[in-house]
């Protein structure tokens, strides 16, 4: 069974809801060459060879699983979810299909809920964050208990990465 949510809790949901809602209405008229390098400053802060390092080793550290030697090969896959980013439009028209008349508009789909997995702390925030602000979208982590602190100093890296590109901080928030 699960604890039972206190009015503090809600109120904090609440509270961290309405400022990503108000940090995805300050992107929302951002050009794909601004969310482009909205992306590509995540991936770059949270994806150097020392920052990610020092998480990577800390993540597997808290949790005990994992290989601490082989676990900060892994930064490369922020860099393959960028590159995948940045060869996708994601906002305005994204396809025409001229036969059927069809036009497709992208346009963002809310704010997102992530839960960080023990076994992918400092994976999943940048990986899911380069996708979703690239989107315009804003998204709330959820750290599992035993590597909570890795998740929190790896949303604090991606939230600087949003301070240097000009953009709203609270796109990224996480469960405290």
């Amino acid at each position: 069974m699960g604890k039972e949510l206190t009015e503090e809790d809600r109120q904090l949901a609440a509270d961290m809801l309405s400022r990503a809602r108000a940090a995805m209405a300050e992107i929302e008229d951002w050009s794909q060459e601004r969310l482009d390098r909205l992306s590509q400053a995540i991936a770059w802060y949270a994806g150097n060879e020392k920052t990610f390092t020092r998480l990577a080793e800390q993540g597997v550290d808290e949790s005990g699983i994992g290989d601490r030697n082989g676990r900060p090969g892994k930064r490369f896959k922020i860099h393959m979810v960028l590159r995948d980013v940045l060869r996708t439009p994601s906002t305005g028209i994204v396809e025409v299909d001229e036969e059927k008349g069809l036009v497709k508009y992208a346009k963002p789909a809310g704010v997102i809920a992530s839960l960080v997995p023990m076994t992918n702390p400092a994976m999943t925030p940048p990986v899911t964050g380069v996708s979703s602000a690239n989107a315009r979208n804003a998204v709330i982590f959820s750290p599992h208990p035993r590597t909570a602190q890795t998740t929190f100093e790896m949303v604090d890296v991606m939230r600087a990465a949003c301070r240097a590109a000009g953009a709203p901080e609270d796109l990224f928030q996480s469960i405290r």
